[in-house]
């Protein structure tokens, strides 16, 4: 009795703060990082600001436009991204309190309010106070009250969908039953935001206002973006209307909450309803087993037992199979909605362009490869695992996962879009981006490692660690596409079979250089620092 009537959110707060601080101590990377994380979220709070208060200031049909497709958009990067890229911030995990006579209630209450002290949450009031201005300088004061309760709505709904999704989802992925259908349909959220942001650009870019204004008046009565709404329809003399797009605000906030709250529960005891153990004697012999069915040709090895045990973890580990199946569905999603969407110079954009960045993202996965492991590890250093042979055999592990993925996707779309003639050249840009981005992940992994959390929930990662999950990725992404750059302009420039045979050709030199090139460099690093690197991934107790 004592705990429920001490605990309060205030102390939740604090604690996170507390934990963040003493996560920071001692730790000058993570300072930095926490740093560039702070000036990224201010940089993007400003944006954020300047649209919202020109979407008020514009009016009109084209501030409600603005005004509609900025919210929307908020509120699905709120909800997805976190599932495909930067985690969920833990350091208040739900887990954590499973032996803490904590009411429900109290938990929920304090890692909410824990929730709104992050960069992502300062970073979104601060965009959303545009709201409330541009209705203030244009529409007046009335208007500027219903965009402060649409904007609260809004980020309530950011924030507190965000966590009930990922609250879901873990709890979903904790059972064997329905983790590859949690999985994929995890992926195809998570993987549609970059295709809705380009399919957004091109509708503006390439239609009528009044086209994008019909889109914008349905997607303005939906939970995404009715509360960013309201205040056009105060401005227009409609408060009935203001009121009821509130209302599906709120209902949509409410019903979060109690999704949140029904599966809080099972985030905090680790449990999973409908799972049961099950076991099963195999009569295969004991090394054969241990390969997958589609690695059997591999002859036994040191090598090829490593490709084999990261085939099987990127199919079991819920950590990466949520990355992998989110890389595939994004790999086959963004080629075409890049031919599709994107034109230049109103010609349709390259496929070798179209393909390339399918290629680097897939392969920067591995940019925190020894993090996945966590202190399992250490088994490698105590059984002396060279590290060139630990690199190449996780690049190889994925490669034999993706390539054949990419090389039918570059082919499918170079069909559908009547691009047969840059099939060649396109493979061999997807070969040279796999294997640089592979080449410069194994790099980044033994220089900048940091750990997981040990949580059973699949997106969660170490508090300060988001901003350096996307920091790595802007790093390896930049790098991995100038070391592209020569082989892709060289595939823009020419044209026939011929010179696409000379790019296919070249690109898989290239990408096999860069590979070679950055695992050697990186494995011996590895070899020098396996100690710390170990070090680095063991999540802290």
């Amino acid at each position: 009795m004592a705990v429920e009537q001490q605990a309060k959110a205030i102390h939740f707060v604090r604690l996170k703060l507390r934990l963040t601080r003493n996560g920071l101590r001692g730790q000058a990377w993570r300072i930095v990082l926490f740093i560039f994380g702070i000036f990224a979220g201010l940089w993007a709070a400003l944006g954020g600001f300047a649209l919202f208060t020109g979407a008020g200031v514009a009016g009109g049909d084209a501030g409600l436009v603005i005004v509609t497709f900025a919210g929307a958009g908020l509120t699905l990067a709120w909800l997805l991204l976190p599932l495909l890229f930067f985690g969920v911030d833990e350091t208040i995990d739900p887990a954590r309190f499973a032996l803490l006579p904590v009411p429900r209630r109290t938990l929920l209450r304090g890692m909410l309010a824990a929730a709104f002290v992050s960069v992502p949450a300062l970073a979104t009031v601060v965009a959303l106070l545009g709201l409330v201005l541009g209705a203030a300088v244009r529409d007046g004061a009335a208007a500027a009250v219903v965009a402060g309760v649409g904007a609260v709505l809004g980020i309530l709904t950011c924030v507190v969908g965000s966590r009930a999704l990922t609250s879901a989802f873990a709890s979903m992925l904790r059972s064997r039953r329905v983790r590859d259908l949690a999985a994929i349909l995890i992926a195809v959220l998570a993987s549609s935001v970059a295709p809705l942001q380009l399919a957004v650009s091109s509708l503006i870019a390439h239609s009528d206002l009044d086209r994008a204004g019909q889109i914008a008046r349905v997607l303005a009565w939906t939970p995404l973006a009715a509360p960013y709404a309201a205040y056009v329809d105060v401005a227009e003399g409609r408060l009935l209307s203001a009121l009821v797009r509130l209302a599906i605000a709120a209902a949509a906030v409410a019903a979060l909450v109690a999704w949140w709250w029904s599966t809080l529960e099972s985030a905090t005891i680790g449990t999973a309803s409908g799972a049961r153990s099950s076991s099963s004697a195999s009569d295969k012999k004991a090394v054969a087993a241990l390969f997958p069915a589609a690695l059997r040709v591999l002859r036994p090895g040191r090598f090829s037992g490593l490709v084999a045990r990261e085939w099987r973890y990127w199919w079991r580990d819920p950590r990466r199979r949520a990355s992998l199946v989110s890389l595939m569905i994004a790999g086959v999603v963004l080629p075409m909605v890049m031919r599709a969407s994107v034109r230049v110079d109103q010609s349709r954009m390259p496929l070798p362009v179209a393909v390339a960045f399918s290629a680097l993202l897939a392969a920067l996965v591995l940019s925190n490869q020894f993090g996945t492991d966590g202190s399992a590890y250490a088994l490698h250093l105590l059984v002396g695992v060279p590290g060139r042979v630990e690199l190449r055999a996780r690049a190889c592990a994925l490669a034999l996962l993706m390539a054949p993925i990419l090389v039918l996707v570059t082919v499918a779309v170079a069909v559908l879009t009547q691009a047969q003639s840059q099939v060649l050249a396109a493979l061999g840009v997807v070969a040279a981006g796999l294997g640089i981005a592979a080449g410069t992940s194994a790099l980044l992994s033994v220089l900048v490692p940091y750990a997981f959390p040990e949580s059973t929930n699949p997106f969660a990662v170490s508090g300060g660690t988001g901003g350096l999950r996307g920091l790595l990725a802007v790093v390896g992404s930049f790098a991995a596409l100038v070391l592209l750059a020569p082989l892709l302009v060289f595939a823009l420039i020419t044209h026939g079979l011929v010179a696409g045979l000379v790019v296919l050709a070249a690109g898989v030199g290239w990408g096999g250089v860069g590979l070679l090139l950055g695992t050697y460099l990186a494995g011996g690093i590895l070899d020098r620092r396996g100690p710390e690197i170990l070090a680095a991934v063991t999540p802290r107790r």
